[in-house]
Parts: C-alpha cells; sequence; structure tokens
C-alpha cells in the first residue's frame, strides 16, 4: 500500500506546474502538492508549513534557481534528508552532472507532451511511495 505523500512542487512556469502536479494527483490518492514559483518561496514554504516529504524542482528559474535551491537545501542540517528531484528542459551534461553534485536524488527531463508526464508522475508516485524508505522529517 502506497504512503501518504507530501510534495512540494517548485517552478516558475505556472503549466509545468499544473502538468507535473496533475501528473501525481493522477496515481496518488494520497498526496499533498504545495506550489512554490521559485526558491526563495520554497525556503519560504519550510518554514510556514513545514518540510515536504519530497520537493521537485526545476533548474531554470529567475532569482534562486533550481542549482542554487538543492544546494541550500544540502547545505542546512534541518533541511538536508528531504529528497529531491531535479527537473528541467535543459539535457546538457554540466545541468544533469551540477545537480546531482549539488545533491539531487534524481534529475529528469521535462517531458514535451501530457502523456509522457503522466508516466513521470507514475515513476516518481511508484518511487518515493511503494519503493524509497522516507526519513522522518518532522
Amino acid at each position: 500500500m502506497a504512503r501518504e505523500l507530501s510534495v512540494l512542487v517548485v517552478d516558475d512556469d505556472p503549466i509545468d506546474q499544473r502538468l507535473i502536479s496533475s501528473a501525481l494527483r493522477k496515481f496518488s490518492d494520497s498526496i499533498n502538492i504545495r506550489i512554490a514559483e521559485g526558491g526563495l518561496e520554497a525556503l519560504d514554504s519550510f518554514s510556514k508549513d513545514g518540510l515536504p516529504d519530497l520537493v521537485v524542482t526545476d533548474i531554470k528559474m529567475p532569482g534562486i534557481d533550481g542549482h542554487q535551491l538543492v544546494d541550500l537545501i544540502r547545505g542546512t542540517p534541518k533541511y538536508c534528508c528531504v529528497p529531491i528531484v531535479a527537473y528541467s528542459t535543459s539535457m546538457d551534461e554540466q545541468d544533469v552532472r551540477s545537480a546531482y553534485m549539488e545533491g539531487a536524488n534524481a534529475y529528469i527531463v521535462k517531458p514535451s507532451s501530457q502523456a509522457n508526464y503522466l508516466e513521470i508522475g507514475r515513476a516518481i508516485i511508484d518511487f518515493w511511495t511503494k519503493t524509497a524508505e522516507l526519513p522522518r522529517l518532522s
């Protein structure tokens, strides 16, 4: 049986926010999705709403981008165990390598179709609710 999952989606694009959120909801009846439009808003959400079980963050954003956000989360002791999935339109090897070096748990290239978003949503839900053991963060 899948566990409940609290996900913070960090993306400055409302369409991508909607697509990834809808794809995640399709495969879980017990998911709580919060949205942040950038890295600063994500960090504020940690303080205001508590730590999510998982962060799904875009890499290319204005202000505190996804690379900086991953680095800040991993560098803050009370946040450092939050799993992070980086996702971006970039397939650039340096972006992928940087995300992993900063501490992302996975890197996913944003899909070009809604069907592919559904595949990614299913994979994220299956892995993080049925396969992986998540740390207790509260």
